[in-house]
């Protein structure tokens, strides 16, 4: 390699970060029925009038499992109503949270040295109301949901996070296990973060695509008696599930499993250490090629 060559091989190596690779475990959280207790869309929907819940045109929307479509004919309904942003936002940080949660999450971040991030099918309205009256939001490295806003006029208005169709475990506006996916590698191409270890903590049926996903040294963490754990139990030999299954009913018994884990046992991960393996030598190599002149590379 010539000395231009070894130039390009260092200037990559010092501002990508690869020579000092940071080892970190990460917990990517669902939000409605998993960190609280209830789901937010329905909560904010029996604002409305028993009689408009139960219209045919609201009623035919669900049956036709067209749930974005479905919220955003109720916060037009419940703008009709006249039911104020104030409202909505006092009703949503009156939920509360699965017994725990708020304790886990903390201890997470402050005590473990954990990144964390939501991937819900909520919206950043209602989640980002929700973890500040919590003092939570400062614990969370990223939140990926539907974007909402309040118009001018005070309607809630809510887009998709982004639109599929390869997924047929998930909804068409927001496929989890891509979503955490690209976050895992853009933490490590951009930030040369690489997690040893994944946990996935949910409760629904949409929760299956992102443990689906995981390595064997990641962790599947299911609330006990809803849809995730019960589909993942009866179908485990059809699902090949990679991820170790933890089962749990509160935030007090996962934080307690997970303290148990041989895995999280020592000094929490978070120091950086020096890349010395092929595989980053490699990317070194390739990185610096990149950027090297034809002229450079031929020698």
């Amino acid at each position: 390699m010539s000395s231009a060559s070894t130039s390009s091989a260092a200037a990559v190596a010092h501002t990508c970060g690869l020579g000092k690779q940071q080892r970190r475990r990460l917990a990517a959280f669902d939000f409605d029925h998993t960190i609280v207790s209830q789901n937010t869309d329905t909560v904010v929907r029996d604002l409305l009038p028993s009689h408009l819940i139960g219209s045919s045109a609201l009623t035919d929307l669900m049956e036709n499992d067209c749930w974005t479509q479905y919220m955003s004919e109720v916060f037009r309904l419940l703008h009709v109503q006249q039911v104020t942003e104030s409202r909505i936002r006092d009703v949503i940080r009156c939920i509360p949270e699965v017994p725990g949660f708020v304790r886990l999450i903390k201890h997470l971040h402050k005590k473990l040295n954990f990144d964390l991030i939501i991937i819900s099918d909520s919206n950043s309205i209602f989640i980002d109301e929700w973890l500040r009256a919590h003092n939570l939001l400062d614990c969370f490295t990223g939140i990926f949901t539907n974007p909402a806003e309040f118009s001018p006029t005070g309607q809630l208005l809510v887009r998709p996070h982004h639109q599929q169709t390869d997924c047929k475990l998930s909804a068409s506006n927001l496929c989890k296990g891509r979503v955490l996916e690209h976050f895992v590698i853009e933490q490590d191409l951009r930030y040369n973060i690489r997690y040893d270890h994944v946990f996935y903590v949910g409760d629904g049926n949409n929760d299956i695509c992102p443990v689906l996903r995981q390595r064997a040294c990641d962790f599947a963490c299911a609330r006990q008696g809803f849809a995730m754990e019960k589909h993942l139990i009866k179908n485990h030999n059809k699902l090949r599930l990679r991820a170790n299954l933890l089962i749990w009913r509160s935030g007090f018994e996962l934080l307690d499993q997970m303290c148990m884990l041989p895995q999280l046992q020592g000094p929490p991960i978070g120091s950086q250490s020096m890349c010395l393996d092929v595989n980053c030598k490699a990317e070194i190599g390739r990185r610096a090629s990149a950027v090297a002149g034809p002229a450079d590379r031929q020698q």
